[in-house]
């Protein structure tokens, strides 16, 4: 699997968020909050959200970086595909990358058991 984010695994439309906010499951985490829904597609899509309560310009950036990272780095993980906006939290920008790692494959075992029930 490789390690890009194509241009198609980018939740970039104003009605797509939408219909995720709209119809999807939370999972609340310590350094971010996941929304996800399960798609029709062959792949999952991702979109990374910072709002000002998080920082500064650069520490928003750097931590929608980091969620980009984790979405590229280990999305052959998933089980079904999935569309995930990952909201972060005050908190993300002073902790370290281990903590948020491990808060990750958290969320990502927890979709994977909601895959499996479905």
């Amino acid at each position: 699997m490789t390690e890009s984010l194509r241009p198609q695994e980018r939740i970039r439309k104003q009605s797509d968020f939408a219909h995720i906010y709209k119809k999807g499951g939370r999972f609340r985490g310590r350094y971010f909050n996941l929304v996800y829904l399960t798609n029709d597609l062959n792949f999952s899509r991702m979109a990374a959200v910072a709002s000002k309560k998080v920082g500064n310009a650069v520490k928003r950036n750097k931590v929608k970086r980091w969620m980009r990272a984790l979405f590229r780095r280990n999305k052959d993980m998933l089980d079904a595909p999935f569309d995930l906006v990952m909201i972060a939290k005050p908190g993300m920008p002073d902790s370290n990358w281990n903590e948020i790692l491990d808060e990750y494959k958290k969320a990502i075992q927890f979709l994977n058991k909601k895959s499996r029930a479905v």
